[in-house]
């Protein structure tokens, strides 16, 4: 594979990547780790940014690898859902690993629900991210028109001698993923509430403090997993919008149609980038809270 080619795919992961640790490492600082599921959090979200990191690939693999193009095409149609899917899969340890019990203290000055622990602006993000897909989803699958398969995935402009057409995030490509943002917006509120339902220790200070961070970090998962999928949405739409062709009028004169939206083809290209690179750098930063802290080096004092 040509190392330009390989660069083109690689540099946003690797951007991430970057962003992600260099964000923990700011905020490490007098923070301390996760606690309650340390491991189960770091094989999840782990496993998750290498899946992410290696799908890029996908699009260049039929340059090397023989095998039909129907194999190909299913797994390159996957990227709406594959960041949602490995969304839900860290959810899990969020939700399921609950700490130790300990002995409550009792006092309870207000009953906690699932927004007990969670900073408003953590949500307010997470819902902006989540209406601009809504609104995507719906304007595209309105936009889109059957193919010959009868699927809701063709965007067709008509420019009188003749068409231009090509695929479209529609209803075909948008309802699997629909029903699985909706999983992961029930599923994260049901790892909230479960994280603030306990009695607190009987150490309250510390146990707020885990439980914020868990909290955090659920949303940051489910945050980064909407990114994901944003970005391939925005690289749908930039794809369609650079499709164009050539026509003759009846008077015989050439002309060159577009899309109504080909001007925006930059603008989604670089939205979908950012995207992308948001949402797999909150993948590493939740990946990185599960990393202890360096103990502090004992002193050896000569008697």
């Amino acid at each position: 594979m040509p190392w330009m080619l390989l660069w083109t795919l690689l540099w946003p992961t690797l951007a991430s990547i970057l962003l992600g640790a260099a964000a923990w490492s700011v905020n490490r600082r007098g923070a301390r780790p996760v606690l309650v599921g340390r491991v189960p959090t770091a094989a999840m979200a782990g496993v998750a940014v290498l899946v992410m990191a290696v799908h890029p690939l996908l699009g260049a693999a039929p340059l090397w690898i023989d095998a039909p193009s129907a194999l190909w095409r299913s797994l390159i149609d996957w990227r709406f859902a594959l960041p949602l899917v490995l969304g839900l899969l860290v959810l899990i340890p969020f939700a399921v690993v609950r700490p130790r019990s300990s002995t409550p203290t009792g006092a309870r000055l207000a009953p906690r629900t699932w927004r007990s622990f969670l900073s408003t602006r953590w949500l307010g993000a997470l819902l902006g991210v989540l209406a601009l897909i809504v609104g995507l989803t719906f304007a595209a699958g309105m936009a889109s028109q059957p193919n010959d398969a009868g699927e809701y995935a063709m965007y067709i402009v008509d420019v009188g001698p003749g068409a231009i057409g090509a695929t479209i995030y529609g209803w075909h490509y948008s309802l699997v993923p629909s029903v699985l943002w909706v999983l992961l917006c029930a599923a994260t509120w049901w790892t909230l509430s479960r994280i603030a339902r306990p009695p607190l220790a009987t150490a309250q200070a510390a146990d707020v403090t885990e439980r914020r961070l868990r909290s955090t970090n659920a949303v940051r998962v489910a945050l980064g997993a909407l990114l994901l999928h944003l970005e391939s949405i925005l690289h749908s739409l930039a794809n369609t919008s650079r499709v164009s062709g050539s026509f003759v009028s009846g008077e015989r004169l050439p002309f060159s149609a577009s899309t109504p939206f080909s001007a925006l083809t930059g603008p989604l290209d670089v939205l979908a980038q950012v995207a992308g690179i948001l949402g797999l750098a909150l993948w590493v930063f939740t990946l990185l809270t599960a990393v202890p802290a360096p103990s502090a080096s004992r002193v050896s004092v000569p008697s």
